[in-house]
């Protein structure tokens, strides 16, 4: 009888031991599960600012980025991933560079407004990027060549300015408390989408990238 409660002990505690290890087991089943969902979800979340995913190199965020360009950074950042811009102006601690497509004029264009905090930070940083063409997109509605009412039913835009260029008159609409601006031709047509910071207005920025802006009465 001595023995059997020996060898009874031991299975005991063997089964419960397997147990644990069981439930263990499916506890970090369970928490793997959880963090590869989350992993899912935090990396589609990243490309959603509207209805549909853009990719990140190609996304617009009002009052934040445009494509892999962030505002307020730096134009030695700007520079090195996008080359020596194809024309530009400066003075006064403010300047514009301006890329275009294959480096033809009559190409797309990438136009940025550089200002410097003098006697703060004398680094010159991005301020505001007006893009032409439509490879970038806010979501996959909102981009050049679609009608500027898809716009004016997502933003609170507002006619700032207007402008001529090669003969094309152009309008621009401003949400400024979301940091996104809009040029339209006369067709109603989105021919340029500006990301600039929350709170301001666009057309000073407009104004240095075209010289025959005029703000709207």
């Amino acid at each position: 009888m001595k023995m059997h409660r020996y060898i009874i002990v031991p299975i005991i505690a063997l089964t419960f031991l397997a147990c644990k290890q069981r439930d263990k087991a499916a506890d970090n089943e369970k928490t793997d599960s959880v963090n590869n969902t989350q992993q899912t979800t935090d990396t589609a979340n990243t490309d959603l600012p509207g209805d549909n995913s853009v990719p990140l190199a190609q996304l617009i965020v009002p009052g934040v980025s445009l494509g892999q360009t962030a505002l307020n950074e730096s134009s030695e950042n700007v520079i090195k991933r996008l080359g020596q811009p194809d024309g530009g102006d400066a003075a006064m601690g403010k300047s514009v560079s301006v890329w275009y497509a294959d480096h033809n004029k009559k190409g797309y264009a990438t136009h940025m407004f550089f200002s410097r905090d003098m006697g703060n930070d004398d680094t010159a940083r991005v301020k505001d990027i007006r893009i032409s063409s439509p490879a970038f997109k806010i979501n996959t509605k909102l981009y050049t060549g679609v009608l500027l009412k898809n716009a004016e039913a997502v933003y609170k835009l507002r006619k700032v300015g207007a402008f001529t260029v090669n003969n094309s008159e152009r309008n621009i609409f401003d949400d400024a408390a979301s940091g996104i601006a809009f040029d339209a031709d006369r067709s109603g047509t989105i021919t340029g989408i500006m990301v600039h910071e929350k709170g301001k207005t666009a057309l000073p920025a407009y104004m240095a990238f075209f010289d025959t802006v005029k703000q709207a009465q």
